[in-house]
């Protein structure tokens, strides 16, 4: 008998969302659109709020909303920002016992800067916190049913001993890797095989297989990756699920985005917790949809994280 349905292991933050009427979208023929800010001078806020972030913590309160006994783990100071992380996760009923808090370290935080079309530029403060080995209660890998990995800041030393324990546990993984696991291909590719659930937004998609969504080499090497089920998600045109040689979409649903943070957590987390409950692909996807679309209707990644009976209710 597992303790957990699933340990969630990755990034803790607080996140200051903003918004300004003084923050302005600025298209840029040659590079990304710009937000911009006058300079030199006292800009008014008309909004803002705040909120704990980071993929170790969005999912485990989505995992946990959706009914999963969910425990999360991950690094943070002994300071206020690490005692609003460690307070919302309880509140959200996440088991907290595993959070590493070091003496005299301080949390990781960002400032999100709001732009009026729902895009977003983030600040990001980045401090020790970044998992390690000796953060890691290792007999808890097999309490749990599924581990759901996040970014690890770049720590593939780690990543591949989470993986590879957990994999001789039995337990089933779903990873969401990280820029900076991204960048070294050549030794997450390997890890990949041991792996139920890859979930990956079009640019990490991309990133990992030196090719564009939508192209023949694209779906050629997506395909090849020795991962079951792969998902790519795609922003406001919509999600793939890529399932042995068959390819499922899904476009996004009719809403108007107020913020695009913690979409891809909602997405993953909800995918998965529907796979758990041994939903059929094409209704996981549907789960994840309508929960990711919740949350850009609002401020920060939790705050419009579903139940699963308010996903059963959504058409």
């Amino acid at each position: 008998m597992k303790t957990y349905d699933i340990l969630t292991v990755g990034a803790a933050t607080i996140d200051l969302f903003i918004h300004s009427p003084a923050i302005c979208l600025k298209k840029n023929l040659l590079h990304p659109p710009l937000l911009t800010l006058p300079h030199n001078s006292k800009v008014e806020i008309d909004r803002y709020f705040i909120q704990s972030g980071g993929g170790a913590t969005n999912t485990a309160v989505s995992f946990s909303r959706l009914g999963l006994k969910t425990a999360c783990l991950a690094r943070l100071g002994r300071d206020h920002f690490g005692n609003l992380i460690t307070k919302e996760l309880s509140q959200n009923k996440v088991v907290t016992t595993y959070l590493s808090r070091p003496q005299k370290e301080a949390s990781d935080f960002s400032v999100v800067l709001l732009s009026p079309k729902a895009g977003r530029s983030i600040l990001v403060n980045r401090g020790p916190t970044r998992l390690e080995d000796k953060d890691i209660p290792w007999s808890l890998i097999s309490r749990t049913s599924w581990l759901y990995l996040t970014s690890l800041e770049g720590n593939l030393s780690l990543l591949k001993q989470l993986i590879n324990t957990a994999h001789k546990k039995g337990v089933k993984i779903a990873l969401n890797p990280g820029s900076r696991e991204l960048k070294s291909p050549q030794k997450l590719l390997p890890l990949l095989p041991q792996v139920e659930v890859l979930l990956l937004n079009r640019l990490e998609a991309e990133t990992l297989t030196n090719s564009y969504l939508g192209s023949d080499l694209f779906e050629n090497r997506i395909l090849s990756l020795q991962t079951p089920l792969i998902a790519v998600t795609n922003s406001k045109k919509g999600a793939y699920i890529y399932h042995h040689l068959e390819k499922i979409f899904s476009p996004t649903t009719n809403v108007r985005p107020l913020d695009e943070t913690g979409a891809g957590d909602s997405f993953g987390s909800t995918f998965v917790t529907a796979l758990i409950k041994e939903k059929s692909t094409t209704e996981a996807l549907s789960w994840a949809m309508k929960n990711s679309a919740s949350v850009v209707s609002h401020l920060g990644a939790k705050t419009g994280l579903l139940t699963l009976k308010k996903i059963s209710q959504k058409t």
